[in-house]
């Protein structure tokens, strides 16, 4: 459906750097990555507002570029909304197809299914700065839909949402995509978004691709540090190799904490490493029996976010571990207190530098 093939752009002092990906028909693909990443810049190119330096953007194998706007079948809802501040709701709906000179009982009763599939017919005669965010949002998502486009680009569309009403849109938007059918691709930073809607997502930083492919894929088999931090993964290791087993067994030290880990590298071999906080358990005493990497440390801090418990501890290295409120409502746990950390070494997911 969307391609893009070996894709170099240069905007300012912002380059995209050889990018090749593919996004499916049908899907809901996520750009994901930090401020800055280029983001909105790569949607922008699908949209076709840059031309690429070299390389190649194509839409159902044609080079977007070799169509008007008007023709390319894809609509863009930036972050702002960009809403007409002196029309009113209907007319701001309207416009796409007035523009398309569509006839006068068309554009009614399109404006008025779309304004009614929103819940915002009530609100066709106010004027844009009178209503809510939420409100806006949605009048900028039916004006973009009513159309009927093939590809639906979103800019960060919950960026400024209260968590109330972004859980709200995010029913909004899955309710869309399996409604209208057609292609979505989302920018965020956030990867809670990708988790609750994506199909696929991308992770871009600095201008560069860093990994394509499902959420299971991406979050948990990272390729890169940089992939790993947007995936929320708090123990990022680098180490090196110093002995490799006939049965896939390595020991690899970090610089005076040695892990056993199952790779199929050689002695020597730099290496980066990621665990989960989730797969890190957390002990006051050492087990008799667990798994193959165990570390005697102290609690560093312990810090609550959202739905759990986020405990440091000091084992010669900061390792992050996890706990439910239940978790740690059960335990004794405080900070200076000697503690014991212990994961499998098929949890640990290496790549190479």
């Amino acid at each position: 459906m969307i391609e893009f093939d070996d894709v170099n752009l240069s905007l300012g002092s912002f380059s995209l750097y050889n990018v090749s990906m593919k996004i499916n028909k049908g899907e809901y693909f996520f750009i994901i990555g930090p401020s800055g990443a280029g983001k909105t810049i790569l949607l922008e190119t699908i949209a076709g507002l840059h031309l690429p330096d070299s390389g190649r953007v194509l839409i159902r194998g044609e080079d977007v570029f070799l169509k008007p706007p008007e023709k390319r079948d894809i609509a863009l809802v930036y972050q702002d909304y960009s809403l007409f501040p002196h029309m009113t709701i209907f007319d701001n709906v309207a416009f796409g197809l007035r523009m398309a000179k569509k006839s006068r009982a068309e554009v009614k009763e399109s404006v008025g299914r779309m304004l009614n599939h929103f819940g915002i017919s009530h609100l066709s005669e106010r004027k844009p700065l009178t209503m809510s965010g939420g409100e806006q949002q949605r009048v900028a998502l039916a004006r973009a839909l009513v159309i009927n486009p093939e590809i639906l680009l979103l800019d960060e569309p919950l960026s400024a949402m209260d968590p109330v009403n972004r859980d709200r849109f995010i029913k909004d938007l899955d309710s869309i995509h399996k409604e209208f059918g057609i292609t979505i691709v989302q920018v965020t930073h956030s990867r809670e978004e990708a988790i609750s809607l994506a199909d696929r997502i991308a992770v871009i930083a600095d201008g560069r691709l860093e990994q394509t492919g499902s959420l299971n894929e991406v979050f948990k088999t990272p390729a890169s540090p940089v992939v790993a931090r947007m995936a929320g993964i708090d123990n990022i290791f680098d180490g090196v190799v110093t002995d490799a087993g006939d049965d896939g067994i390595c020991l690899i030290d970090l610089g005076g904490v040695s892990l056993k880990v199952l790779y199929s590298g050689k002695k020597g071999d730099n290496v980066n490493l990621y665990i989960h906080a989730s797969d890190v358990l957390l002990m006051d005493s050492m087990p008799e029996n667990g798994p193959d990497n165990i570390l005697n440390g102290k609690i560093e801090g312990i810090f609550q976010r959202n739905n759990y418990f986020r405990v440091i501890v000091d084992c010669g290295e900061s390792i992050y571990s996890s706990l439910s409120p239940r978790e740690m409502a059960e335990s004794n746990f405080k900070p200076g207190m000697e503690v014991y950390v212990a994961f499998s070494s098929a949890n640990v997911h290496i790549t190479g530098t």
